[in-house]
């Protein structure tokens, strides 16, 4: 990497006097130096995890109304900011535990972790983000703000301290695909009812289960965290299967209670969740859905049965 921007350097130069080529060599390699800080942020804040944040939009379009302008200029900024609030949550868990990430086979490329980040300037960046997203939070209301200011602490504190504490940190983690849920419905004034609440929950904690169960199967003692010593796999795999059921259950009974569906797509609908339940759980079990959000985007089955999944959905709420 240094071999190469002296390369760029060297080659950058021009003729002219001894203090002009070296005030142009500084100036050179000022911008290289900039653009590789800028390039380490950008792979810092994880843009490929921002899939997640489509939850936010779960709720208008659920409810119908996502595609009425208003709602849909609402529900686009509101991705937006909660990309900037989990941006923010990155860069300060990457710190924390960049000592950590360093004896990890994946994770020891992270830019903080291998030292191509500096820890200050990634906690700088942080604040910069978490500040943003809570006042452009609060331009949509009190509880849009609140959310924002919710989600940010308790990943903070999940950093600090909860993370060492099998079970709590498990909801904890499965608690931000319900926030980011929330935080959609009161951005753009879409009531959240019970049963919706309670699928969306049911299936954080199972992917949250699948993540765990992976990282049990597939680390061995010295190189996983540490929490996960206090898990079984009996354990994790019982927290999957009672949290897809419930949310399967739920998500029946959301479109019983729902009117002029067609029964044709909530059926396509219902097969396509169960397969992708199974899916989750074969991946899980093999060790392969640590990072679930990757999984949705390079497994082909997954990409399948989410696009039959998205295409029922929506054709049952808005046909």
């Amino acid at each position: 990497m240094r071999s190469g921007l002296l390369k760029e350097v060297v080659l950058g130069f021009g003729s002219g006097s001894v203090f002009g080529r070296l005030s142009q060599f500084a100036k050179h390699l000022a911008m290289l130096m900039i653009m590789h800080l800028i390039k380490q942020v950008f792979i810092a804040i994880r843009p490929k995890q921002w899939v997640k944040n489509v939850l936010v939009l779960a709720a208008p379009l659920a409810a119908g109304t996502f595609f009425q302008l208003d709602i849909f200029q609402k529900s686009l900024g509101a991705f937006f900011i909660f990309c900037g609030a989990a941006a923010c949550i990155y860069l300060v868990n990457d710190s924390f535990d960049r000592k950590m990430d360093a004896q990890h086979p994946m994770k020891s490329f992270r830019p903080i972790a291998s030292g191509s980040l500096p820890i200050g300037l990634a906690l700088a960046v942080s604040l910069v983000l978490g500040s943003l997203s809570i006042v452009f939070a609060f331009f949509y209301g009190l509880a849009a703000g609140l959310i924002i200011a919710t989600y940010l602490s308790m990943n903070i504190l999940y950093s600090l301290y909860i993370k060492r504490i099998a079970v709590l940190e498990l909801l904890f983690v499965a608690s931000g695909f319900g926030l980011r849920a929330a935080f959609g419905g009161a951005a753009t004034d879409t009531e959240l009812t019970a049963v919706f609440l309670f699928v969306i929950s049911c299936f954080s904690i199972f992917l949250a289960g699948c993540k765990r169960l992976s990282e049990l199967i597939s680390h061995d003692i010295d190189s996983r965290r540490h929490v996960l010593d206090w898990y079984s796999n009996v354990f994790l795999r019982n927290a999957m299967i009672v949290s897809s059921c419930g949310g399967i259950v739920g998500y029946l009974v959301w479109f019983v209670q729902s009117s002029n569906i067609n029964l044709f797509l909530v059926v396509v609908s219902f097969i396509s969740l169960l397969l992708a339940t199974f899916r989750f759980f074969k991946l899980a079990l093999a060790g392969n859905a640590e990072d679930p959000t990757a999984q949705i985007l390079l497994d082909p089955y997954l990409r399948f049965i989410a696009i039959m999944w998205v295409g029922s959905f929506l054709g049952s709420v808005y046909a």
